[in-house]
Formats: structure tokens, sequence, C-alpha cells
């Protein structure tokens, strides 16, 4: 009597809609797991990378602070063997003689500058030509390629 009004069919249906539900839950479950695993993977990378900057930038902070220092010792080693050599120098020669000295050195800076002011001012006119060259050979390309196509 209960296959006359389809029970046992019912029954079977929804134990099928179960099972489905279930194994549908469980791939849910999984995708979602996956996430979850994803999303922890993608903070670990994150928080990686912060840390891997943060060393980097106190790297190049020593770095520059013993370049700093470097220079510091280069420079002041430099202006104790000026002093030394001014000293010895007026005391063998005199200071009308440091004096043309100071006066070469100061001849020598200007020519040095004036050097450097000329080729940073051809190194800006070949910098031009160069710009130029680049706009006509482009302007060639184009013509070649395009130009002829109308």
């Amino acid at each position: 009597m209960s296959d006359e009004l389809g029970l046992s069919v019912g029954a079977k249906g929804i134990s099928e809609g179960i099972k489905t539900g279930r194994e549908a839950g469980r791939e849910i479950a999984k995708n979602i797991e996956d996430a979850q695993k994803e999303a922890v993977d993608i903070a670990k990378q994150q928080a990686n990378a912060r840390i891997r900057e943060r060393r980097e930038a106190e790297f190049k902070k020593e770095r520059a602070i013993f370049k700093a220092l470097e220079e510091y010792r280069h420079r002041k080693q430099i202006s104790e063997e000026e002093y030394k050599l001014r000293v010895e120098f007026i005391k063998k020669y005199g200071t009308k003689e440091w004096d043309k000295v100071i006066q070469i050195k100061n001849e020598i800076e200007k020519i040095e500058k004036a050097d450097k002011e000329y080729f940073d001012a051809e190194l800006a006119k070949v910098k031009w030509v160069q710009f130029w060259c680049f706009l006509v050979a482009a302007w060639i390309a184009y013509y070649i390629v395009w130009g002829g196509k109308q």
C-alpha cells in the first residue's frame, strides 16, 4: 500500500536530495576552505613583502649612514691635510706665496667650472640633435609603413 501512494519513490527522492545536498555542502565547504587558504597565503605574502621592504629600507638607511660617515672621514682627512700643507708652506715660503697658491687654486676651479659648463652645453646640443634624429626616423618609418597606403 505504501508503494501505491508513492512513498518509497518520495523517500528515495528525499534521500537523493539529502545526499546531493551533503555533496554540495562538502563542495561549498571545500571551496570556502580553499578561499580562506588563499586569503591566508596572500596575507602571508603581503606581510613578508612588507617585512622585506622594511628590511631593505633599513639596509639602505644604514648604507647611507655608512656612506655619510665615510664621506665625512674623507673630507676631514682632506681638510686636515690642507691645514698641515698650509702651515708647512707658510713656514717655508710665507703668507704672500700662500696667497698666490690660493689664487692659482681659484683659477683652476674657474677653469674646471667653465669646462664643465661647456661640456654640459655640448651634451645638451647632442641630446637635441638626437631627439630630432629620432623624430625624423619615426616620421620616415611611419611614411614607409602607412604613408603610401592612402
